[in-house]
């Protein structure tokens, strides 16, 4: 497994890029964030022997095959969702009745602001309320980790989870391996028991979203894109 790069440190309050965006993570000046690379792909493969398709599909169907805001100049936040819902169970601040687009008792699709916005309008206006909590309440990632997963995920505190995030695809892949070894749903996935896999991953709903069809579809297009 690599090492996170020394000088990526989690910062609040947000430091700021010099374009004006927000950040939560300090970069080394001129570090590059790397995509995950055909060697990083082998090596989760031959680590938690699982087929490189299957790697790949939950990776295309959670974050469309990318872990960053590549329309951000470099350095580029992670990708992420802010959910509301989580937010209103994890702190008990009454957030929901001043910015009920933060805080809001039952889960609503209505309140995602997509792309950079998920940010700058609503994780870090959550963050001035409860800093912790307001992570917790966000998936990150290739994966879509939930930050209250960051143990799930392997590491040691919510810090180190917003570090590895910034730091590399590579670690946010690891984030997503993590969690599907600790939820014992590796099995379901090398089996392509797409629905039992689905339920462990994406809760007792996926299938709303068709999240078991669109599992199947990215793997055929995985192997086909070998």
């Amino acid at each position: 497994m690599k090492s996170v790069p020394s000088g990526i440190e989690y910062v609040y309050p947000p430091a700021t890029y010099p374009d004006g965006r927000s950040t939560i993570c300090k970069i080394p000046s001129g570090y590059v964030q790397p995509a995950l690379s055909k060697s990083d792909y082998q090596d989760l493969s031959d680590e938690f022997d699982l087929e490189i398709a299957l790697v790949k599909a939950v990776i295309e169907v959670e974050s469309a095959g990318s872990g960053f805001l590549l329309k951000e100049s470099s350095p580029a936040r992670p990708k992420i969702l802010f959910e509301a819902h989580w937010f209103y169970k994890l702190t008990p601040k009454p957030v929901s009745k001043s910015r009920p687009n933060l805080s809001s008792p039952v889960w609503d699709r209505d309140l995602y602001k997509g792309g950079s916005a998920e940010w700058d309008e609503r994780l870090l206006d959550a963050m001035e309320f409860d800093e912790i909590q307001a992570l917790k309440s966000a998936s990150f990632g290739l994966g879509q980790v939930m930050g209250f997963n960051y143990t799930v995920a392997g590491c040691d505190s919510i810090q180190q989870f917003i570090e590895e995030n910034f730091a590399g695809e590579y670690w946010q892949a690891r984030h997503m391996m993590n969690f599907i070894v600790n939820r014992d749903i590796l099995d379901p996935l090398k089996h392509k028991d797409w629905d039992k896999f689905a339920f462990g991953y994406n809760g007792e709903k996926y299938w709303e979203n068709g999240y078991e069809i669109k599992l199947a579809n990215a793997y055929q297009k995985a192997l086909v894109e070998a």
